[in-house]
């Protein structure tokens, strides 16, 4: 079975409840959409629990890009200015103290880990294909017809900002015809006017389904079962 994740950001119980729950077997395999860190309590034993099991692969979240740059970026500045806003308005002291107690050998293994995540990743189940990503993909510009590494490519060719970032230029508009979008990043309890901590499911466009439900914040921590689009719960 194919299941996704999201934004577990140091909520490690809920992680191994939720695993648990789902009967996470060897044969199966997690697809985490970034953002094991940061805002909670345990983000660095997040990582290393996601590091260590070869069936779960992790995209990079936007928490995780603002701890790369943060501790390894060339340019002194950029480095330094990122620095403050990774610890001081994202939620990364309880990550940062953390690491910094790691030997450093352990230190060079998480950033190394950090420095090769993909930023997204093409699933095929039966007869869907789905686009996994953190954030999300700006296809504002996107021409008709337009090969889905071009639209990809030109929005990794700086910063990924908007596969990280993005929000409602991305959840608001029409996305790809041919996949389904599976992102995170944003609350679902913003994405539906219930403000239900449930995964959230496009009815304009049926292009996307959100499952970021928010366990961090007092939510629930979500898995979407690709195979059958089940959904499992835990509360936070």
């Amino acid at each position: 079975m194919i299941y996704c994740i999201s934004d577990i950001h140091g909520c490690y119980g809920e992680f191994l409840e939720l695993l648990n729950k789902i009967n996470f077997k060897p044969s199966d395999t997690v697809y985490f959409l970034g953002d094991a860190i940061d805002r909670g309590p345990d983000p660095i034993r997040c990582l290393q629990l996601i590091m260590k099991t070869p069936n779960i692969h992790m995209l990079m979240g936007n928490h995780e890009q603002l701890m790369l740059d943060a501790l390894t970026n060339e340019d002194e500045a950029f480095r330094g200015e990122v620095y403050k806003i990774w610890r001081h308005y994202n939620g990364g002291d309880a990550t940062y103290v953390q690491y910094r107690k790691l030997p450093k050998n352990e230190q060079t293994e998480i950033l190394g880990f950090i420095s090769t995540l993909p930023y997204y990743a093409l699933v095929k189940v039966r007869s869907k294909t789905y686009l996994l990503v953190h954030a999300g993909l700006n296809c504002k510009d996107r021409l008709p017809g337009e090969h889905l590494k071009t639209t990809v490519k030109r929005q990794k060719s700086s910063y990924p900002k908007d596969l990280l970032w993005i929000r409602g230029e991305f959840f608001y508009r029409k996305a790809l015809p041919s996949h389904t979008i599976v992102f995170g990043h944003t609350p679902t309890k913003h994405l539906s006017q219930g403000m239900s901590h449930t995964i959230w499911k496009d009815k304009v466009f049926k292009d996307k389904i959100g499952i970021d439900c928010g366990c961090y914040s007092g939510g629930r921590l979500a898995a979407l079962r690709l195979d059958d689009l089940e959904e499992f719960y835990v509360s936070k």
